[in-house]
């Protein structure tokens, strides 16, 4: 009969060992519990268009990948403009479904960094400048995956 309890108490462990560990997960806020795959800053809520002052000519039909430097485009913005390319390059055949832009001036609303429109126009994530590379790459490969837009 001992033996029986034994059996008994190490299933019922094993049972609950997975559901332990989420809640360790959940209250410790672990990258997991959070549900979080992207790696750039997710914009909620999202700016249309005309919120944030796009050019509907150019900003729409197409993903667009906007390069926002802190003042005129000198040797370090154009080393992340080369950076930013290469991901754009690394989609593959998606990357026509992308285009890459350099925002020195319009529009004035966006700060620096590097921003994701949809094909709608709608202003999606937002990327320090740090983070041009695998990061950018990951979650631009995902959004077009899961898009059928552009």
């Amino acid at each position: 009969m001992k033996r029986r309890t034994g059996v008994f108490w190490l299933i019922w462990g094993i049972a609950l060992l997975p559901l332990a560990g989420a809640v360790l997960a959940y209250s410790l806020r672990l990258p997991v519990a959070e549900g979080r795959t992207n790696h750039g800053e997710l914009l909620q809520p999202v700016p249309t268009l005309a919120q944030w002052g796009g050019e509907p000519s150019v900003h729409t039909g197409h993903w667009t990948l906007i390069l926002k430097p802190v003042g005129s485009c000198e040797a370090r913005c154009q080393q992340q403009l080369a950076r930013l390319r290469s991901v754009h390059d690394a989609l593959g055949r998606d990357a026509t479904r992308v285009q890459v832009l350099l925002a020195e001036t319009e529009p004035a609303q966006l700060g620096t960094g590097v921003w994701i429109v949809d094909p709608i126009g709608n202003l999606v994530l937002r990327y320090r400048p740090a983070q041009i590379g695998p990061e950018l790459l990951e979650d631009l490969e995902r959004l077009l995956k899961v898009s059928n837009l552009g």
